[in-house]
Order: structure tokens, then sequence, then C-alpha cells
């Protein structure tokens, strides 16, 4: 007989990505000696390991009180969801973009399945734990439960938000504890050339620094960037200089892998004039376009000569009448009427050992149009073109954009200090555009005023890219006696919204794209947001209700809680199921049901709240047919609600319908 599987909160297709149970899945794949029903012995593995583990009690390392508890909670599985909200909306349909609203301790557990290895960059800008900004506290026992709390969205208005002040007694370790986990999950979504750019300023860029290394591995450390903020600077304390700067750190998921930062010639000269000051090149052109004339062929590295690199030691033939280019072994010492000849050593002579070329010979003969051949006083020389005429090596100072021209950017929008230090769009355009693909997924899950994905937008339009972004912002309430909060208070007041950073970030995302088409008029590029709110599961857990045994036993017969919609359950599944939650969406009505299509018939769902016995056929039937249309490459998921089903034997013959048709992988709710 062919049954349905329901699933239930404690089902891993569920819950978001549970880490131990992968690492444990992963040493019982390879060290099965070490795996006794379902426990580690770490005795065993020790043995297997040999001389690689260190088991000496002093080393080097940073460590922190409550260190074993971070790490802890960035491996327990997240109890929420995300709740999409298309009223909160640009462009719901073909957007791309993501706009999250929720601590992005429990976001980033939510995305692991869905955005694992698939994020080119990640910008964020935390708090600087200067004993004035807010530090999320993550000492509760029910992540979810507290949050919403915490928020004002339960309970009695919401828990008091504080600053991590010096005499709370654990100034760096609250702020250790906060960043530990959230560093650690964001590194796994990482792509394997992805990048992870860090702004922080004196007070903990060497805390952090220690931490990361254990998280990223110290070899996959790759630049401090320094950015003059400030050129009037600031007193940073009593005595000593003036502050002019704060820092961008750049980790790896793999530093082997990521290819030299470029930026654009023009930009960098006008940005910062005295960096970039040796950057005239004479525009030149030919059959193929605009270059520049940058390097000469010569290899003046003299370890690559013609016993260490035999391959690359050649003589090269060029015809200035005809411009053809041959190539010959040093040896043969051949010579063509018409064709001057180049050595790869240019002071090449009898006993003189030869250099290499840059390239290699097969490359010379194939690409020697990018090559430039001048003959200097009867000596054929040869230098490389450049065809990506505006671009070079981005070097790691940065002085130009400024924290002024951040509020600057903010005022130009209408938002004048609603955000006391927003990072500047330029600065952030200048690190999209050289440090990740033009396609890249971009990353950051501290929004605050919104400042990356404002960058994001304007750097496509300014390139012609395709990058996609992911923004989370913590709906942190506004308090109006709050100085420093009062004109974010009023800003809210206008829009009729509810008082909290995330709805200021979110208006800032929707006049940010009008001010990008005003900009860019031809510009048809992506430049809205879906947006999504983290809430508890839509899947009902079995507790008892205020102590009612009764009461809860009555409503779990509905499994699913009464207050969400279709779309609520559906986007569910998508993140449990590992599926973008921007994939396309298809619905069709069969049997009066909406039924739904996900990523072309991956994942198909009836989430109706009844079928009767007289649907069955229908809807089964209508699923099958449109299944055969779409012709999904894999396997497809079949979800229904479970309760919708008046009896088991209607449930059953759904699924056996299905399961004939080749559909078995049947899923309830």
């Amino acid at each position: 007989m062919s049954d349905m599987k329901r699933l239930t909160s404690n089902d891993p297709e569920t819950k978001s990505a549970d880490a131990v149970a992968e690492h444990l899945e992963y040493l019982q794949a390879h060290f099965p000696e070490a795996c006794v029903q379902g426990r580690v012995d770490f005795e065993v593995l020790k043995q297997l390991l040999g001389g690689l583990v260190e088991d000496r009690d002093e080393r080097y390392g940073l460590t922190w009180q409550g260190k074993r508890g971070a790490r802890q909670l960035a491996l327990t599985p997240s109890t929420g969801t995300l709740r999409p909200c298309p009223a909160d909306s640009v462009q719901w349909e073909p957007t791309q973009n993501l706009m999250i609203e929720g601590d992005n301790l429990e976001v980033l557990k939510l995305l692991q399945k869905s955005y694992s290895g698939k994020v080119g960059l990640i910008y964020i800008d935390p708090p600087y734990n200067t004993g004035k900004d807010f530090v999320y506290p993550d000492d509760f026992q029910h992540s979810i439960a507290s949050y919403l709390e915490l928020t004002g969205q339960k309970g009695d208005g919401g828990k008091k938000i504080s600053s991590n002040t010096e005499t709370s007694g654990r100034f760096h370790t609250e702020w250790l504890n906060m960043m530990y986990p959230r560093i650690k999950l964001a590194r796994g979504l990482l792509t394997s050339d992805g990048v992870m750019l860090i702004s922080l300023d004196a007070g903990e860029v060497h805390t952090f620094r220690a931490m990361a290394g254990e998280v990223f591995g110290a070899e996959n450390y790759v630049a401090t960037f320094v950015w003059v903020s400030n050129l009037k600077g600031r007193q940073i304390s009593d005595g000593g200089p003036v502050g002019t700067h704060e820092y961008i750190l750049c980790y790896a998921r793999d530093a082997e892998r990521v290819g030299q930062f470029q930026g654009s010639i023009k930009t960098l000269k006008e940005l910062m004039p005295s960096v970039y000051k040796n950057m005239d090149y004479e525009l030149r052109h030919d059959a193929r376009g605009p270059y520049v004339v940058k390097n000469e062929l010569y290899n003046t590295n003299s370890k690559f000569n013609e016993k260490t690199a035999p391959t690359m030691v050649f003589d090269i033939h060029h015809n200035f009448a005809t411009g053809e280019t041959r190539t010959t072994e040093i040896a043969e010492r051949a010579r063509f009427p018409g064709f001057e000849v180049a050595h790869p050593h240019p002071n090449a002579r009898p006993g003189i050992s030869y250099h290499a070329w840059r390239w290699s010979r097969d490359k010379v003969v194939k690409d020697a149009a990018d090559l430039e051949f001048m003959n200097d006083r009867g000596r054929l020389r040869i230098s490389t073109k450049i065809r990506d005429v505006d671009r070079t090596a981005l070097k790691d100072i940065v002085i130009g954009p400024s924290t002024a021209t951040g509020q600057a950017d903010l005022e130009n929008l209408g938002l004048a200090r609603v955000f006391d230090t927003p990072k500047p769009v330029e600065l952030i355009q200048l690190l999209l555009a050289s440090a990740a693909r033009r396609d890249a997924v971009v990353l950051d899950f501290f929004a605050g005023s919104g400042t990356t994905a404002h960058a994001v937008m304007a750097q496509n339009a300014a390139d012609g890219g395709s990058r996609r972004y992911i923004v989370v912002q913590l709906p942190e309430p506004l308090e109006p006696g709050n100085e420093g909060q009062s004109a974010a208070v009023e800003f809210c007041d206008k829009l009729g919204k509810s008082r909290t950073l995330a709805e200021v970030t979110k208006e800032r995302l929707r006049r940010a794209a009008k001010a990008v088409t005003k900009e860019h008029a031809m510009f048809v590029g992506d430049l809205g947001f879906r947006a999504f709110k983290l809430d508890s599961s839509n899947i009902r857990t079995w507790e008892v209700t205020g102590g009612d045994l009764p009461k809860t036993l009555f409503e779990s017969v509905e499994h699913l809680k009464k207050d969400r919609t279709e779309q609520d359950i559906l986007y569910e599944v998508l993140l449990k199921m590992g599926l973008d939650l921007c994939v396309p969406i298809e619905t069709r009505t069969i049997a009066g049901k909406d039924v739904y299509s996900i990523g072309g018939g991956v994942l198909m769902a009836c989430l109706a709240d009844r079928i009767a016995r007289d649907d069955v056929e229908v809807l089964s039937r209508g699923i099958v047919d449109w299944h055969k249309v779409l012709a999904p490459g894999g396997d497809t998921t079949c979800v229904f609600r479970d309760s919708a089903f008046g009896d088991d034997v209607a449930k059953t013959n759904v699924a056996a319908i299905l399961n004939q048709h080749g559909l078995a992988n049947v899923r309830s709710l």
C-alpha cells in the first residue's frame, strides 16, 4: 500500500541545517571505526589520525568566557521560518533580491540549506563595541520566542535593548560571543572563491583577527584595508595622535582561489588621485578595439629559464610588413626572410642563460593580436596589450569617500540623520567592483541603513552587472526619548510604519532604487526586493497550552498554525528543502485547489485546507499531467497539508495515484 509520510517538527526536512548531524555523518562515512551507535569515540579517532592531533594543553589561540557556548550556538538548528511579506516588497515577482527582517543569527541558520556555497561576497559593518552600540543578546534558550519578545512582537512590548558598556565586566567577551557564531555560519555560505569583508575600528580589530583565524584558518586571511574615513580626525584618547581611519578586514573561503582585486582606473583616480597618480597610459586602437601597452613580454625573474621552464624559452619572429608572427626553438636559430627575431633575454649572447617569456609558445601564436611589436634601433621588442583598459590592481588604502559622504547619501534620499554613521555607497561600490564577480550574490547581515543593497544596485547600473543582494536587519525598536534615534522615530511616524530600524532600512531601499533609476535612465536591471520576516515555524510543536492538556490534544489535530497562509507554509518548505527563496513558482487551479510548481517541478505542493474524497482523483491526475509537461530532470517532492484530508483513505489514494506515475516522494505537513 502506498503511504504519505507526515512531516513533524522533529523531522530533519522541517529544520534548518543541522551542522552537528552533518559532521557526524561525515565521520561515519570516513572514520566508521570511531563511530559507535551515533556517538564518536575520540580515543579511536585520535589513533586513526595519528600525529595530526594536537594534544597539548598549551598552544597559541584566543579563548574567552563563553566560547564553548558560542560555538554550540552556531551548531544549534533554528526553530524558525521566514514569512513572506509581498506588501512590503518592491517588484515581488521578478526580483532576485532579499530584505530579511530578523535576528541575523537565526536568519543565517535558516539560509544554510538554500545558500550554502552560493554567496560570492559578504560585507558587514557590525557594532564596533564602543560601549554605546547594541550587542545582540544570545543568552536565551528558546531563540525565536526570545527574539519576538525582544523586538516587541509578543508579550508586553518587548525587552529593553541596552548597549554593551565597559562597566559590564565582560566587554570584549560579550562582543566575541555575539560575533563568533555569526561569522562561523557566514563562512559556510561563501563560494569557493568568495570573500568576507568586515568593517571595524581599532577597538576590536586585533581581537577579530585572532577569532577569524580560527573560523577561516590563518592561511585564508587576505588583506587589511585602511579606510581613511575622516581626514579631520577625532581624538581617540587623552594623549597620542588624532584618529583618521578605520579598517576593513578581508578573509576568504579559500585564499588560493581568490584572484587579484582590481578597480576602475578612472574611478580610483577620481576618488584617490594621490594614491593612483601614476596611472596615465596612452590609449591606442587596433582592429580589436582600444588597448593600453603596460608590460614587456620578457620575464624579468631569472629563476625562470631554459632549465626551470623550457617550454617558455624560444625565439619569436615577426614580419612588420605582413603582421605574421612565428616561433622557433632557440637551438634552431632559424631565420625567415622579412622577419625580425627576438630572444627571451633582450641581451642574449653565447654563454648567457636565457630567461623565459611570460607567455607560452602556443599562446604567443594564438594571441599574437594581443602583442605590441616595436623595432627599437634594429632590435625587436615585444609588449602586451591590455584590452580591459580601465582596470588596475586595488591598493589596501582607501582615501576619498568619508563618513560625511555616507550622511550625504542619506540626505539625498530624504533620510537625513536617521542613522548615525552610515557607510558611503561609493566605498561599498569600490569593494563590490573589485572583489567579486559581476553576477555574485552579495550578503550583508548587519544591514543598518541599507548601504550595501544601495551599492549593489548602483554598481549594477554602472557596469551592467547582475549582482543580487541579501540584507538582514534586526527590527530593533526605536525609542522616542533617545536623542540619537529621534530623527528615525519621526521618519517612521511620517511613513505610518512601526518604529523599528528595519522599517527605515526598507524605505531606504525603495528610495535608493528610484535614485538609481533617475541617475541611470537606461538601466533595466533588478531594483526590487522580496521582504521576509523571521517568525516561529509554521509547524506546530507539541507544547501543553497553558497547562490545558485537552486543549493541546484538540489543537494538535491541525498540524499547522491557524494564522499562517499557504504562502507562509510554501516558503518554509522552500527553505527547509534548500531551494532559493527567489526560485520561479507557477500556480494552476486543479479540482478547485491551488497547486504550485516550484523550480520547474522539483517541488509540487497543494496546501488547500480541505481535500474531499471526490477531489482526490481529479486533483491527483491533474498533478500527474502537469508533472509530465514540466518534465523536471530530477526527483520531484509532492507536499500536502495533512489535515486537509477528511480521512486516511483519501490521503492514501492520493499517494497511490502519484506513486503509480513515478511520483514516489509524497509528504504531508
